[in-house]
């Protein structure tokens, strides 16, 4: 896992998949991870509709991040910050919070910063970049 030698490692975990065109799920390089734009989709089919309310959309994004991390044996205290994007900040913020307590140990909570956006991609009500330190 460790990718300090410069080669940067470029991770999908289906790269038959429509998002698979556009970016990586996982790029490893430096003793860095990044995970961008995670959405609330089905990794499997990323064309089934979204789930309806945020707290869903949260807990999926969430999911699907472990998913991603599984796929590469890396853990999720392993990451040190996280950028929430929410459409409609004011009347979605505190929801997507509740949902997002709790994802991370309470002694290894992220750096967070969270943002409000006009739109996601595929009406997403939440997307979330995720930044991990692996060396």
């Amino acid at each position: 896992m460790d990718n300090r030698d410069g080669a940067a490692e470029f991770i999908n975990t289906r790269a038959d998949a429509a998002r698979a065109k556009l970016g990586c799920d996982l790029v490893v390089a430096g003793g860095w991870a990044f995970a961008n734009n995670v959405l609330p989709i089905d990794l499997a089919d990323d064309r089934t509709p979204l789930p309806e309310q945020v707290e869903a959309q949260t807990r999926k994004v969430l999911a699907n991040f472990a998913t991603i991390l599984t796929a590469k044996g890396i853990s999720r205290d392993r990451v040190v910050a996280v950028r929430i994007a929410v459409a409609d900040l004011p009347r979605f913020a505190e929801r997507m919070e509740t949902a997002y307590a709790g994802f991370f140990a309470a002694g290894r909570l992220p750096a967070c910063s969270v943002t409000g956006v006009a739109s996601l991609p595929r009406g997403a009500l939440v997307a979330m970049d995720f930044t991990l330190y692996l060396g």
